[in-house]
């Protein structure tokens, strides 16, 4: 769905500036927001040291996230002085002391700055590396690996998180100066990306039921559907949509469940079966399986490592894999064009960045809600969209939880005739319209991209599809779990030659909303000038971008670096290394520090030559010096070992063995988080006191507002949201009697 040169930032000039930072240790956040921009028409130029910095040189990412930008190599201060001064948007990474010394900060731009920091906790600060800031905040002990011990979780999480704070921020700020003349500036760091995608993981109430609490203090007990095939194939299986779960039974001629799939979990006859149904798979090959299930309307999708799904026809149809020379690579998954007709002038409200801005929510689950929540962090009045009974992702209230903070509910039967004039008001109200049904489903429901443009010209229409809106697969059901077995995600989870692992916290559906409200921002400033737009995105992309460094030359995968079979991390120079008697996170990041290493006695075997990573031209060397590094760092404690690594010019952090209940007390009771409003608190009628994760992005100069502090219930706002439309009060008595609108006591 990549941007022709006429998509919504043509005419913007965009520089990314990295001053001494790793392309390996920032990960997407160094150069995802400025592909995303560049592929929505931007015109974007890098701007890096003259020299390439060591760990980086057999990083392959570049060639998938650069691919159509100016690469300026220069110290000269004047230059890049000038290029800032003349930018519409500046990304700006890199050493604190350097960016301040060299005159680069926020003050060096006239339009949108925005600016990856290093991440600080009241426990200190620490480097621009993804590894370090995972590894320290215990992210590394989340997942259940191959061993015992915290491992490299290969999953993009604190630099893909980045670089959707970073664009959604840019966006934002963009419609605001398109629409004054103001600009401003953002901030955020590698810490507050990586809790962006973890919004399901972290939370703690008050009073909330026991299932529910326990999922924040222990995890999902929801099993991982994989299964392998006769032919030593590996499938994925979803049945969440409706009857599904009946279906995969009659298929795999199992007894018949007498309730859903939610009772037998709490049961416990859904983990049986899930058991069960291992030596059934293995009686037929994945081909085979994959008909009848598909035949029976039961969504599964193959297992593939990364980049192998490139290969897929349905792909380059929707514009999801593009061709550069040789190469095919994954291009943005937001695809913004002019709406059918032609609206009114848009306008602004002073305040935070979208106050004024009126967004109608009729998504579920994930990818969408969190989207518009994003929207409502933002300022945005958001109305979701429900029905009388709840929307279906109630029955999951930790993700509920996590995507509708600062919404109104209003809880109404789309379906029934009777609703028909109040859904119309809604659709005139809204200056953005939200929803990720199947497609045609948007159609039979009337608020179909057509009649909204009829009843509401100016608005911004956004559709978060499973698999995009056309092509072969487009009227295939998706979730997560079939997004992260298609896309390659639970394969670089699991390390080459092992079992693939599955990601518990929904990342892909986490990076669907994102991109979603990523893809209504730029509608939002597309439509500046008041012209209605249309905006895709799909959860496909969402997968495809998390794993947009890995590409295809001549039909062949690149991915370097790529994870090792022992989970351990990318080779020498950046890994997980087992000390005396603890886990250690390690980043030698130049061959500077890594010969002051080698004279050290224990490293006394090592080769001065730099060798960082593995799978590149100096593999051998590499897995050799991370045999000799591996015996070095056991003779000690982690605690002596970071002290030394520190004074070398290395980077070290521990890696501590905590569980999910200390995991997330670590993240909510962090006074700078606390005080910089990364996690808030507020009374929940149902939980009590809640506490959860606020908003991740600092906006100036007065651009950010305050957070929103409230959890709706079930059409706790339904009367209210109707007067303001102006229904009648006999009317809305009507409703809520003849319950198509559900108004709670």
């Amino acid at each position: 769905m990549s941007e022709p040169a006429n998509g919504p930032c043509h005419g913007l000039q965009v520089v990314e500036l990295a001053r001494g930072v790793s392309e390996l240790g920032l990960g997407m956040a160094g150069g995802v927001p400025g592909m995303i921009l560049a592929d929505l028409g931007a015109s974007v130029v890098r701007i890096v040291d003259p020299q390439p910095i060591g760990l980086d040189r057999d990083v392959a990412w570049g060639r998938a996230w650069h691919r159509d930008k100016q690469l300026v190599r220069t110290d000269d201060r004047a230059r890049i002085k000038a290029l800032l001064a003349s930018a519409d948007v500046v990304l700006a990474s890199g050493c604190e002391a350097r960016v301040e010394q060299e005159g680069v900060g926020r003050g060096s731009a006239s339009g949108v700055y925005a600016r990856c920091r290093p991440s600080r906790t009241a426990r200190g600060t620490v480097a621009d590396h993804s590894l370090l800031v995972e590894a320290e905040a215990g992210f590394c002990t989340q997942l259940q690996g191959h061993r015992e011990g915290p491992i490299f979780v290969d999953a993009r999480s604190a630099s893909a998180g980045t670089a959707f704070l970073l664009t959604s921020g840019v966006l934002a700020l963009l419609r605001r100066r398109a629409l004054t003349g103001v600009g401003g500036w953002m901030e955020t760091s590698l810490y507050d990306g990586m809790l962006a995608t973890l919004g399901t993981m972290i939370g703690r109430s008050e009073r909330a039921p026991e299932h529910v609490e326990s999922y924040w203090a222990k995890g999902s007990t929801f099993p991982n559907f994989m299964y392998r095939c006769a032919d030593g194939e590996l499938l994925q299986i979803w049945f969440g949509g409706k009857g599904m779960y009946m279906k995969l039974i009659g298929v795999l001629g199992d007894e018949q469940a007498s309730e859903g799939y939610y009772a037998d979990q709490v049961s416990g006859a859904l983990q049986a079966r899930a058991l069960r149904w291992r030596s059934r798979f293995a009686e037929q090959p994945r081909a085979y399986w994959m008909e009848r299930l598909r035949a029976a309307g039961v969504a599964c999708e193959p297992v593939l490592a990364p980049g192998d799904v490139l290969s897929d026809p349905h792909l380059k149809a929707i514009g999801l894999a593009i061709e550069r020379d040789r190469d095919t690579l994954v291009a943005s998954p937001i695809a913004v064009e002019p709406g059918q007709t032609a609206g009114g002038d848009a306008s602004y409200s002073p305040g935070s960045l979208l106050s004024g801005v009126r967004v109608l929510d009729f998504s579920a689950f994930v990818a969408g809600p969190l989207g518009a929540q994003v929207l409502a962090d933002l300022g945005a009045d958001v109305i979701k969209v429900e029905p009388p009974e709840g929307e279906a992702m109630r029955a999951a209230t930790y993700a509920l939880a996590a995507c509708h903070r600062g919404k109104r509910s209003l809880a109404i039967d789309i379906t029934s005739p009777d609703a028909r004039p109040v859904v119309e008001r809604l659709i005139r109200w809204a200056d953005v319209v939200l929803h990720n049904f199947r497609v045609g489903v948007s159609t039979r429901l009337g608020i179909d991209e057509a009649t909204v443009a009829r009843l509401n010209p100016r608005a911004v229409y956004c559709h978060a599809s499973a698999f995009g809106t056309s092509g072969p697969r487009a009227l295939f059901p998706g979730n997560d779990a079939l997004m992260q077995a298609l896309t390659g995600f639970e394969h670089a989870l699991g390390g080459p030659g092992n079992e693939p692992l599955a990601a518990t916290w929904i990342p892909i559906d986490m990076a669907g909303g994102w991109l979603s409200a990523l893809g209504m921002l730029a509608g939002l400033y597309a439509g500046a000038a008041g012209r209605g737009q249309r905006v895709t995105t799909s959860l496909l992309g969402a997968g495809m971008l998390l794993q947009s460094g890995v590409y295809q030359h001549e039909g062949r995968v690149v991915r370097q670096p790529e994870l090792d079979r022992e989970q351990t991390g990318y080779g020498p120079g950046y890994r997980l290394y087992r000390c005396a008697d603890a886990w250690l996170a390690v980043v030698i990041p130049d061959a500077e520090s890594w010969q002051r290493l080698a004279r050290e006695p224990e490293c006394a075997a090592l080769a001065l030559d730099y060798t960082p990573l593995r799978r590149g031209a100096d593999d051998h060397a590499a897995r050799n010096a991370e045999s000799i590094l591996q015996t070095a760092f056991a003779s000690a404690t982690a605690a002596s070992w970071r002290e030394r690594l520190h004074a070398l010019g290395a980077h070290a952090e521990l890696s501590e063995a905590i569980d999910r209940d200390q995991f997330r007390r670590r993240i909510l009771d962090d006074a700078l988080n606390q005080q910089l409003g990364r996690v808030i608190a507020y009374e929940a009628l149902s939980w009590g006191r809640f506490e959860q994760l606020g908003i991740l992005l600092r906006c100036g100069p007065d651009a950010s507002g305050a957070t929103p502090r409230n959890l709706p219930e079930i059409g706790e706002h339904s009367r209210a949201v109707l007067q303001e439309l102006g229904v009648e009060a006999a009317v809305i008595d009507s409703l809520v009697r003849a319950k198509v609108v559900h108004q709670p006591a």
